[in-house]
């Protein structure tokens, strides 16, 4: 009679630790957090746009000289400025040089005779032994030699300047992306040989509608991403010129420490209205889930509230948001990618400001 009784009385005790001990497993461990403040700051409404990093310096060179081509730099050699990615041929070049260097010394000479001859005939006349005449025609043969020699002096000099043509220097240091000619080849002047371009020193070039345009100035920051990377590029320039068809003008930003390589496309968010006052937050603050944007908010228990928000322009490490947030408000920017609605949290560090 005992035993039937404690069995009776423990069974609905077993179930209610059974049940507690469920609910214990059912509710999430303590999340470990970081925080940032929400900040108040300019944005505009953007538009996504289609961009493509190019070289601002990019070089079809070409032969200077006419003759057969000797050496060329491969493709995909890096090339200091100065130093020669081709050379032709100088042999003629190099005999044309002496020819005129022969032909200087012989004007030399006869103009020396000539001088000598002058004053022998400047003596004689002075003893009145010669006609006036003689003494003229020396002294304008003497004249014409000197004119002679000043043309010799420049073909000279045209040599010369042939003569260094011949090898086709690099004019900024970059690698060969392309070769026109092969050696052995023959060449006219003006041969197209190959493409140099400065793999540094880059930019996007990016068209945007003439309505866009107006609200971008030189010298502002605008976002550019890729897949992969994420950078701040300055609009170097805007060509207001639009194209009477598609509306559209292009804008040039310059980059530096650039993730992309040339060719790469990329996306580039420019502002396409006036400036307002908007909400800010990390972009690490964002969480994309079930097709669903929002940010987590640490109420004062310390317990995650989910809000949800709706993504604006960024700008730097940072993104106007708009949704049910205030200024000065905290948000999870590290460790939100588990959390739950209603989830008690640790913070273990609190940014008070946002990053521009």
């Amino acid at each position: 009679m005992t035993v039937k009784r404690l069995h009776t009385i423990s069974l609905p005790l077993l179930l209610a630790l059974l049940v507690l001990c469920a609910g214990a497993r059912a509710q999430p461990p303590e999340a470990v957090v970081e925080l940032a403040n929400v900040s108040e700051g300019e944005a505009a409404a953007v538009v996504r746009l289609p961009g493509t990093v190019i070289s601002t310096r990019d070089a079809a060179l070409s032969a200077e000289v006419a003759g057969r081509l000797t050496w060329i730099a491969e493709v995909g050699d890096f090339v200091e400025q100065g130093k020669p990615v081709a050379r032709v041929d100088d042999h003629l070049l190099q005999l044309a040089q002496r020819n005129h260097s022969a032909q200087i010394a012989r004007l030399d000479a006869d103009i020396a005779y000539h001088q000598r001859q002058i004053e022998r005939l400047q003596s004689l006349a002075a003893q009145n032994n010669m006609a006036r005449s003689e003494l003229d025609q020396v002294e304008s043969q003497l004249a014409m030699l000197e004119q002679e020699r000043k043309i010799a002096e420049v073909a000279l000099e045209r040599s010369r300047y042939d003569l260094e043509r011949s090898q086709v220097v690099a004019p900024f240091s970059g690698v060969v992306a392309e070769r026109s000619a092969a050696e052995g080849e023959y060449l006219e002047t003006g041969s197209p040989l190959l493409r140099l371009v400065d793999t540094q020193r880059l930019e996007i070039s990016v068209n945007a509608p003439l309505k866009v345009a107006r609200h971008n100035r030189a010298g502002e920051t605008v976002q550019v991403e890729s897949p992969e990377s994420r950078a701040e590029a300055r609009i170097r320039g805007l060509v207001p010129v639009g194209d009477a068809r598609s509306r559209m003008m292009e804008l040039r930003l310059s980059l530096s420490d650039s993730p992309w390589l040339i060719g790469e496309a990329v996306t580039v968010e420019l502002p396409e209205s006036e400036r307002f006052s908007a909400l800010r937050v990390p972009r690490d603050a964002l969480v994309l889930r079930d097709r669903e944007v929002f940010v987590y908010t640490v109420d004062a228990d310390n317990t995650a509230r989910k809000v949800p928000v709706v993504p604006g322009a960024g700008r730097g490490t940072s993104i106007a948001v708009s949704g049910d947030l205030k200024a000065g408000e905290p948000v999870v920017i590290r460790g939100a990618e588990r959390l739950q609605e209603g989830q008690s949290v640790r913070v273990i560090q609190h940014h008070l400001a946002v990053t521009p």
